[in-house]
């Protein structure tokens, strides 16, 4: 336990110094402040009874009540402000530790992110850094109460120790019974957490269906509405019932805290009662060693809780130190890649499998693109047309086999420099609720050498731009802009395809790209096909097969490989292939 305990405070608080060292400098006189404090209230109450008792002299009652109120004054300020100094930190490391989990997203393996056990551990990750924890503010203030009780108690002990002894004994036992009534209610909280993330993710998902705007046309149509909320309520339902559990067990375990705390203040006020009539100990010493006893007994109880609270908060916390250290398994090369060149892509003998799979989606795939040829890839759907592109595009890396670029193993290339080779326009693209500039430049957002304008007419939405109100400074979506515009599914798709040839990546990959277009869009499209594709090397797949007329060659997929490969001329020349039977299936419908 405080193995793991201590690896996980000296991971963030390594980033703390790395980061922000004067943290240390603020947190350390914090604890000063909060451990000598106590003093004033348990010492000068003693000498102030005890001279209203005796000589009364003024100036000595002045002097000690101006002392107990300075001390108490400056402490509590300086306390005050360093507190709110770590705060503003507590809150910038907040910010940055949730943009470093947001870049792992970003950053890691595609594979991961369709991995259900790596998704729940994001969650965990989010939700340990959240309420469980509190983060650095939680973590801080655990460790910073806990030493602070440690300086304290060591004073308070040396009192005790010096005037009555036997108060040691009430304290400890009422301490043993507190640290077993906590660790009673941690193992509750420990149990919450390990039943809520899967939960959180299931409401989270259903609220976010709720409140999309995306979602509202098949909602309605679909009168899904009360399907969802049903859904929604279960899920709320039993989020509600784990946090029922748990607060039922805290409230009891709390209320048996509660008589504990009473029987000690009990066996205190009796033992040094007796203690005055028997005449061991004058009436500011029985002030002053009950404000002792009771500060012992809180002192030490607040240690063993901090001590439990930070194994508990560390526990918490430790789900994002193992979500940032999940490994990424795609190797990365040094290759540096050229883009001026238009490439040549071959597959050789690839196979995959997606992780956990029994069988492949791939088998023994071998094909070569010559520079600047336009292939289209063709077959029925689950064929692994998507996949083969997901494996050009590096989102996953081949189980068997190799894939080359210019003659080079893909996976020696630096990946960014790889990305760098490829304008892909997926079929399940996503739009953002941006600018429609920068839904067309995104990362390339910095060029100078050519304006969106001209890939928005190259994709036959420049009409369209012409009659927007702020032209391509118009928000995509209402979601932060009442004025921004709902794209149509073409539209939607335009925009997809003039952000691929923004990019002027020398590999276009075209996934679909007209399936939402009408047929004159669709036709536009395929008559500038070549205009599009330019010199580049390109993929383009689609169930409409008229537009392999417009490629160089064609790949029919089927039985997780490919089944035939040609022109169209000479694919269309045999009757029983499976290419020549797709063909007139759908040729029937536009005779």
């Amino acid at each position: 336990m405080l193995k793991q305990t201590g690896k996980t405070l000296a991971w963030f608080y390594g980033q703390v110094r790395l980061e922000k060292p004067v943290y240390f400098v603020y947190v350390t006189l914090h604890i000063i402040c909060l451990a000598a404090q106590p003093f004033a209230n348990i010492v000068l109450p003693k000498y102030l009874l005890e001279e209203l008792m005796g000589q009364r002299r003024i100036g000595t009652l002045a002097a000690l009540t101006a002392v107990l109120v300075l001390s108490n004054s400056l402490f509590r300020s300086l306390g005050a402000v360093l507190k709110c100094r770590i705060n503003k930190l507590n809150q910038w490391f907040e910010l940055y530790f949730e943009r470093k989990l947001t870049v792992k997203f970003m950053d890691m393996d595609y594979g991961h992110l369709e991995d259900p056990e790596i998704l729940d551990q994001g969650r965990k990750a989010m939700d340990g850094m959240g309420w469980y924890s509190g983060g650095m503010y939680g973590l801080t203030s655990c460790f910073t109460r806990m030493a602070a009780s440690a300086v304290t108690l060591a004073g308070v002990a040396a009192i005790i120790a010096a005037t009555c002894p036997p108060l040691f004994v009430i304290a400890i036992l009422t301490v043993l019974a507190t640290a077993y009534v906590i660790g009673r209610i941690k193992k509750l909280e420990v149990s919450h957490f390990n039943k809520g993330p899967k939960i959180n993710r299931s409401f989270h998902y259903i609220l976010e269906v709720l409140c999309e705007s995306r979602y509202g046309k098949d909602i309605r149509l679909y009168n899904a509405a009360d399907m969802l909320m049903k859904k929604g309520r279960s899920t709320l339902t039993d989020l509600y019932l784990t946090f029922q559990e748990l607060e039922d067990g805290k409230r009891i375990w709390s209320c048996v805290n509660a008589v504990i705390s009473m029987l000690e203040s009990i066996g205190i006020y009796l033992y040094l009662g007796w203690q005055i009539l028997i005449r061991r100990i004058s009436v500011g010493d029985f002030m002053m060693l009950v404000n002792a006893a009771i500060s012992l007994r809180t002192n030490l109880q607040e240690i063993i809780t901090q001590v439990q609270e930070l194994d508990k908060k560390t526990g918490f916390m430790k789900e994002y130190i193992t979500f940032m250290n999940f490994r990424d398994e795609m190797a990365e090369g040094e290759q540096e890649a050229d883009r001026t060149a238009c490439p040549e892509i071959a597959f050789r003998h690839v196979s995959f499998r997606y992780p956990g799979a029994q069988t492949d989606v791939l088998r023994d795939v071998n094909l070569t693109i010559r520079p600047g040829e336009h292939l289209s890839v063709v077959g029925l759907n689950g064929a692994g047309k998507t996949t083969f592109i997901k494996l050009l595009c590096r989102l996953y890396d081949v189980t068997e086999g190799e894939i080359l670029v210019n003659g080079i193993n893909i996976r020696e290339y630096r990946y960014e420099d790889y990305m760098k080779l490829l304008s892909v326009v997926f079929q399940d693209f996503q739009l953002f609720a941006l600018s429609l500039e920068d839904n067309i430049r995104l990362g390339c957002w910095n060029r100078k050498d050519q304006e969106p304008e001209e890939v928005c007419k190259m994709s036959g939405l420049g009409e369209r731009v012409k009659t927007l109100p702020r032209g391509l400074q118009t928000s995509i979506y209402k979601k932060f802009d009442k004025e921004g515009i709902e794209p149509s599914g073409g539209e939607a798709q335009k925009i997809a395809i003039a952000r691929a040839l923004f990019k002027e990546a020398p590999i276009l990959v075209l996934d679909e790209p007209t399936a939402a277009l009408d047929p004159i869009a669709e036709y536009e499209i395929y008559q500038h096909f070549d205009r599009l594709a330019g010199g580049k090397t390109a993929v383009y797949i689609s169930h409409r097969l008229s537009s392999c007329k417009f490629c160089d060659k064609i790949a029919v997929f089927s039985g997780h490989t490919i089944a035939e490969y040609g022109t169209h001329e000479q694919l269309i020349e045999y009757p029983d292939g499976i290419y020549a039977k797709m063909f007139q299936a759908q040729a029937q419908y536009y005779v």
